[in-house]
């Protein structure tokens, strides 16, 4: 068969080792058993993994790529390069790095992987990440919030349950920041952050939407009445004191609740109503909170 001819590419028609072809590549190259256990690497993929040459055969491309990423790349591989514009890897240290993969299946039923690190996804990533997060908290921004709560709301016409929104304004907040200035009010808001994110189950969000005003979504709630002990939980934790240059400073919370789908079925809706049940609280004596129609939540 043809492969066993000469390579007519290498200098004179001689047949070059595999082991040369992949030391002729930049970038992290490999070549692999069909099982997908590494046979030959080059030192940059050697330099990726953290490894040496001794130990690079005890490596297997489903450790390297995880088993999702080994199938794809097995499933793409043909006689023809195939290009896998993103694959999570996993580098020396065990941190996980997006890469591009050009792949190709020998006549033999090996395998050639040749990686390509993405320094533009990371960029890209970055910005996207700057784009749905606020950048003094790190909490997610109106935009993400909004798509979240979407995704709670399909969630509870799937499973017919509840969901809330709480609409969160900080008591005293201006005081603080005219008195012991930004740098204080900033404290403040990233403390107030921290403090909800403990609160926060793992699926539901917390996020700031502009000033000191944040919102906090609940999913999978069996009844809106529920929504109160979240609601105790933090006005506990926000009247806590946030210490500042050796003292501390207080502030308190009203919040406003409205529960889905007894108050309404989409975000816009619901916002305003725990926005409107806000200003009830604050109108109360403020550091409580109020639901936009309690009674309603026991039919």
């Amino acid at each position: 068969m043809g492969h066993h001819g000469p390579d007519r590419s290498s200098p004179g028609g001689v047949v070059m080792p595999q082991r040369t072809y992949l030391e002729l590549n930049f970038d992290p190259a490999c070549l692999a058993d069909s099982n997908g256990r590494m046979r030959s690497v080059n030192d940059p993929m050697l330099g990726l993994l953290g490894l040496d040459r001794a130990h690079a055969d005890s490596v297997h491309l489903a450790d390297l790529l995880g088993p999702k990423g080994f199938a794809e790349l097995s499933r793409n591989a043909g006689e023809q390069p195939a290009t896998i514009k993103r694959l999570s890897v996993r580098v020396h240290g065990g941190a996980v790095q997006p890469m591009e993969a050009r792949a190709m299946r020998l006549p033999n039923g090996d395998l050639a992987l040749v990686l390509r690190p993405l320094a533009a996804y990371a960029a890209a990533e970055g910005a996207e990440h700057m784009a749905l997060h606020d950048a003094l908290t790190g909490l997610p921004n109106r935009v993400l919030l909004l798509d979240r709560l979407n995704q709670t709301l399909a969630r509870v016409r799937r499973h017919n349950d509840f969901a809330a929104v709480i609409f969160i304004d900080l008591d005293g907040f201006k005081p603080v920041n005219d008195t012991y200035g930004h740098e204080c009010g900033d404290e403040v808001l990233r403390a107030t952050a921290r403090r909800l994110l403990e609160v926060v189950r793992g699926d539901d969000t917390a996020a700031r939407i502009g000033g000191d005003e944040f919102v906090m979504i609940l999913g999978e709630l069996k009844n809106g009445l529920h929504a109160g002990l979240t609601g105790n939980r933090i006005i506990k934790s926000l009247t806590q004191p946030v210490g500042w240059k050796g003292s501390s400073v207080r502030v308190s919370a009203s919040l406003g609740i409205a529960v889905a789908p007894t108050d309404g079925d989409d975000p816009e809706t619901l916002l305003r109503k725990a926005d409107e049940a806000m200003y009830v609280a604050k109108k109360s004596g403020k550091n409580g909170y109020s639901f936009y129609n309690e009674s309603s939540y026991f039919d």
